[in-house]
């Protein structure tokens, strides 16, 4: 769950970051044609100056235009770019809301099997519940007997070895035992 949401965060992260750079280029855009509509306006070429400088001016607008052009495909790139990433979170969204699902599902059907366990174990004889219980993982033996009447409780553990029963007593409470 925590790397799921890392990588949400990575995501809106980089989609700030394109957002930042889309901006970029469109300021960058806007000014080239500023300057190409300018100069398409005008469509002069300056007679007072020399040849060799109208040329150099020729070439430096097709460059512009070339340039206006690649920052033209790179905000389409973008764009497509912007588009994917939205559609990866709202996939990952929906991948979350399965997941959580799944999850609660999980949840409860563990709980229907302790809920059939402790049944199970309140109807044994305490002599026999015992010794399950004391077979069993020390916090699996702790949710159980939690889950049992005190009286039921007390009978098990009046069935086990004093040191088990102690143990189990001491985790039951939450606290620890002082030693003497």
């Amino acid at each position: 769950m925590r790397d799921k949401l890392l990588k949400i965060k990575r995501v809106l992260l980089l989609l700030i970051f394109l957002a930042f750079l889309k901006l970029f280029f469109l300021g960058f855009l806007t000014v080239f044609q500023a300057y190409n509509l300018r100069a398409e306006e005008k469509k002069v070429v300056y007679k007072a100056c020399p040849k060799s400088f109208s040329q150099i001016l020729l070439i430096e607008k097709e460059n512009i235009y070339q340039k206006k052009k690649e920052v033209e495909a790179k905000l389409k790139e973008l764009k497509l770019m912007e588009k994917r990433i939205k559609e990866q979170i709202m996939a990952l969204k929906e991948l979350e809301a399965t997941v959580d699902s799944k999850l609660k599902q999980i949840q409860v059907i563990r709980t229907k099997k302790l809920d059939l366990l402790v049944s199970a174990i309140a109807k044994m004889q305490p002599s026999k519940a015992a010794n399950m219980l004391i077979n069993m993982d020390k916090d699996m033996a702790v949710k159980i007997l939690s889950l049992l009447r005190s009286r039921q409780v007390a009978s098990i553990l009046s069935a086990m070895p004093p040191e088990k029963a102690a143990e189990l007593s001491e985790a039951l409470s939450g606290y620890k035992a002082k030693k003497f």
